[in-house]
């Protein structure tokens, strides 16, 4: 049953947003996403600049490219394959510091550079071993002082590393986690706060967007259970345009399974990102055609609700309702599913709890919360590229043809982004080949 958005949906764009946009109709000629006599961006000619610096951060989805990793010398602007020397002694000049840290060479600009450059470790005064600990330590949901004090270090060392490491997965995961097969998304909020409670703000507090009430959006995929996506910020429309916007973007095309709970902003959300503009044909006499336009759900959009009934607090009942699609084609993706039985958020809401108990800034009632949202969002993927790629999930375990061994796998293996667990190291060495 197609529905009509709010009059909300319609409301004007960041210039952020018109950027990408505009950048999107440039690269790939889709136009109907301009509404309400909305006109793209004059560039000036830096369109080309521009969408090579979108695909160099890995939004190679957002503008249509196909690949959105390449590799080239960190010190200069020549794109080729840095080659390196042997390790050896630090005598000799190709290694340094008490971890033997190898120094390569630009065949073209003939510059070294430490094989630590573009890596969470440039700049790194401690201990490489203590840094993977400490970065573990914060992963698994220990807080700041004591972190601290089990290495003996100070707090202003673990915050460093927090942020270092939170902004490092952050682009392992924009360069790695795409072009994601889809069949299920399920799409909740979080609540979580930064600096004060929203109760607790002073009237001119209440202005900031990164104090108070911080809500987590999330979309988790069921069968490889992975976070697709988190937008951390206001509980706004403009949010969950974001997140349905980063789910379309690391997507294959696929358009899979919505499910969400019964906040209405979730439809004019996805019938922003997967909805066609549509117009009201004029009836009657001929005249000056009808202006008046909504969104429709393009083809094969599929999106349920599921409504909880609360009574004190408690679920009474539970009731789901599709609002875009048939019963017939829902029925048949949950049939086909391997984890899900029925239309449910069961698996994002336990995301939700793991989210809670292996991140300190999300457990409730302790003193562990942020004080900043910078490092509050870097916690926030520090935790996701710990969770993707180094800790296994025990649901996606797998049995041999033997059946003696069994397979641990990670979300990442499980979408067929990596071969094999990662170590921490790993993850925080991955070389960042856009570094400046």
């Amino acid at each position: 049953m197609e529905t009509k958005p709010r009059i909300s949906f319609f409301e004007p764009l960041s210039p952020t947003q018109q950027l990408y946009e505009s950048l999107r109709y440039i690269s790939t000629g889709q136009n109907d996403f301009f509404q309400e006599g909305r006109q793209l961006i004059h560039l000036n000619g830096g369109s080309e600049a521009l969408m090579r610096h979108f695909r160099n951060q890995g939004m190679s989805g957002l503008l249509g490219f196909n690949h959105s990793f390449i590799e080239r010398c960190t010190t200069c602007s020549n794109l080729t394959i840095t080659s390196g020397v042997n390790r050896g002694t630090v005598g000799s000049h190709t290694c340094y510091g008490e971890s033997n840290v190898p120094i390569f060479r630009c065949p073209l600009c003939r510059r070294r550079y430490s094989a630590r450059h573009a890596t969470a470790l440039w700049d790194v005064r401690i201990n490489e071993k203590d840094y993977c600990r400490i970065a573990k330590a914060l992963a698994e949901g220990v807080g700041i002082r004591t972190t601290a004090r089990i290495f003996d270090v100070d707090k202003d060392t673990v915050s460093r590393c927090a942020l270092q490491a939170g902004i490092h997965c952050q682009f392992v995961d924009s360069i790695l986690m795409h072009h994601l097969h889809l069949e299920e998304c399920q799409m909740d909020e979080m609540w979580s706060f930064v600096y004060k409670k929203q109760h607790h703000l002073e009237p001119f507090e209440q202005l900031q967007n990164d104090i108070g009430d911080i809500w987590l959006h999330v979309a988790f995929e069921p069968r490889m259970k992975i976070l697709i996506a988190v937008v951390p910020g206001k509980r706004t429309l403009e949010n969950l345009r974001k997140l349905t916007q980063a789910v379309h973007c690391k997507s294959d095309g696929h358009v899979p399974l919505f499910t969400t709970d019964e906040y209405y902003s979730y439809l004019d959300a996805l019938l922003w990102e997967y909805g066609q503009l549509a117009r009201v044909d004029r009836e009657g006499l001929v005249g000056r055609p009808s202006e008046y336009s909504y969104l429709i759900p393009k083809h094969g959009l599929k999106y349920a609700k599921v409504k909880k009934t609360r009574n004190s607090g408690r679920i009474e009942a539970i009731e789901t309702e599709i609002s875009i699609g048939t019963k017939g084609k829902v029925k048949q993706i949950i049939d086909q599913s391997p984890c899900s039985k029925t239309t449910n958020i069961s698996f994002v809401e336990r995301s939700n709890l793991h989210e809670r108990l292996n991140n300190r800034r999300l457990t409730r009632k302790t003193l562990g919360f942020s004080k900043a949202m910078h490092m509050h969002e870097a916690q926030i993927w520090l935790s996701m590229g710990y969770y993707h790629f180094v800790r296994p999930h025990f649901s996606l375990t797998i049995t041999p043809d033997d059946g003696v061994n069994l397979i641990q796998r990670t979300p990442a293996m499980a979408a067929g982004v990596t071969d094999h667990i990662w170590s921490l190291k790993e993850l925080l060495t991955f070389p960042n080949c856009y570094h400046g």
